[in-house]
């Protein structure tokens, strides 16, 4: 008997056994290797990507996209840190891959420069995310406002930590911002809290910010309390269980 004279049950408990990186190899053997391969790698919804793995890899591109078209329709969290210091090619893959990730409501990149045209790619998903933390990324203040405003937001989470080329004036044109509850802006240590009061008055349901490491805020930390609103100084961000891959 072949391998693939079993049934389809059989087969889905036999491939069961194979970790990630085994199925992702099984699911370039044949056609129906790839089918068995999906039912089970689909089943992870939060996935973390491992680049010192990827990176290591002669054919890096091609598994890139293999680990996305395997994944890429069911999940529904993804992270990813690199380093500042990445492959310039290897980057632009993983996002043009990303913006393919129809279900996705929780992004987070860490550690990676991301220009223009990264976030160009990556403002598809801005219709379908809840949470998405860009820190250290080393965002600009015109890129992340246009990024922001390119499509209707469903953020109730904001984390970008640690981007020091934020002066704030982004706070003063963005007006899709009503679904915000929770703003992590720690360690961007150039940005003006002076900047947000028109923001926070137009963010009615933001209940918590992390301004830990700004330079303005024992000077300005009143504005947190207009309109006899208490916003609390601090989040609380959810932390969700990742498998991790490359």
């Amino acid at each position: 008997m072949k391998l693939l004279d079993l049934d389809e049950d059989s087969l889905m408990e036999i491939f069961s056994y194979f970790n990630f990186e085994e199925l992702l190899s099984l699911s370039t053997v044949c056609l129906p290797f790839l089918h068995l391969c999906q039912r089970h790698l689909r089943k992870i919804r939060f996935f973390a990507l491992d680049y010192r793995k990827v990176s290591a890899r002669p054919n890096r591109i091609e598994h890139v996209r293999n680990i996305f078209q395997a994944l890429g329709p069911s999940l529904e969290g993804f992270r990813f840190s690199g380093g500042y210091i990445m492959d310039e090619m290897l980057k632009q893959s993983i996002v043009v891959n990303l913006a393919n990730c129809s279900a996705l409501r929780h992004l987070t990149i860490n550690y990676v420069k991301l220009n223009d045209q990264h976030l160009k790619h990556l403002a598809s998903l801005l219709s379908t995310l809840v949470t998405l933390d860009l820190g250290h990324c080393d965002l600009e203040d015109a890129s992340l406002l246009e990024f922001l405003q390119s499509h209707p937001l469903q953020l109730r989470v904001l984390s970008i930590p640690g981007n020091t080329n934020l002066s704030g004036t982004f706070f003063h044109d963005w007006t899709d911002c009503e679904t915000l509850e929770q703003l992590d802006i720690s360690y961007c240590f150039s940005l003006n809290i002076d900047r947000m009061e028109d923001f926070l008055i137009r963010a009615k349901r933001l209940t918590a910010i992390n301004v830990t490491g700004s330079l303005w805020w024992q000077c300005n930390k009143q504005i947190f309390t207009l309109e006899g609103r208490t916003i609390t100084m601090g989040t609380d961000i959810i932390e969700f269980q990742y498998s991790e891959g490359g």
